[in-house]
C-alpha cells in the first residue's frame, strides 16, 4: 500500500504545478496503471490470506492449524506477489492516452475494457470479500466451540 499511496498521491501532487504525466507520457500511463493495479490487488489478497491464516490458527483441528505457520505464510506471500505481478499485465498492453482527451484508459478495445472491469470486480471485490466473510463466520464458530469447551471443563 505504501507503493500505491506514493505513486498515486505523488503523481497527483506533481500535477499541481506541472502537466499530468499520466495524460502526456504513454509509458507513464501504462506503468502507473500496472503498478497501481498490481499493488492494490496484492494488498487485498494479503489481507484475505491473513483471514485464512487466522481461521487456521483458531481451528481445533491440528491439520488446519499446521497451515498457520510462518514458513507457509512466507511462501503464500511470495506466491501472491508473483500472481499479482503477472495477472495485470494486460494493463500494459491496453491502457492508452485518449487522443485530445488527456485520459489514461482502455480506449481502443471494448472487449479488453469489459474484461478489465469484470476481472477487477471479481478478483478485487467478490472473491476476497467472500473468502473473508466465510473466514469470519468460521473463526466465530471456532471460538464459540472453544469457549463452550472451556465452560464445560
Amino acid at each position: 500500500m505504501i507503493i500505491s499511496l506514493s505513486l498515486g498521491c505523488g503523481s497527483l501532487l506533481y500535477t499541481l504545478n506541472n502537466p499530468d504525466p499520466a495524460t502526456t507520457i504513454r509509458a507513464f500511463c501504462k506503468l502507473r496503471m500496472y503498478i497501481l493495479q498490481s499493488t492494490f490487488m496484492m494488498s487485498r489478497w494479503m489481507i484475505t490470506i491473513a483471514c485464512v491464516d487466522r481461521y487456521a490458527s483458531s481451528s481445533s483441528n491440528a491439520g488446519r492449524r499446521r497451515f498457520a505457520h510462518v514458513r507457509i505464510a512466507r511462501r503464500v506471500v511470495i506466491i501472491i506477489i508473483c500472481i499479482w505481478l503477472l495477472l495485470p499485465l494486460h494493463t500494459l498492453i491496453f491502457y492508452e492516452i485518449r487522443p485530445g482527451g488527456g485520459v489514461c484508459a482502455i480506449i481502443y478495445n471494448r472487449a479488453a475494457a469489459l474484461y478489465h472491469s469484470s476481472y477487477t470486480i471479481i478478483t478485487g471485490g467478490v472473491f476476497p470479500l467472500t473468502i473473508m466473510l466465510t473466514c469470519i463466520l468460521l473463526i466465530r464458530r471456532n471460538l464459540t466451540v472453544k469457549r463452550n469447551l472451556l465452560e464445560k471443563s
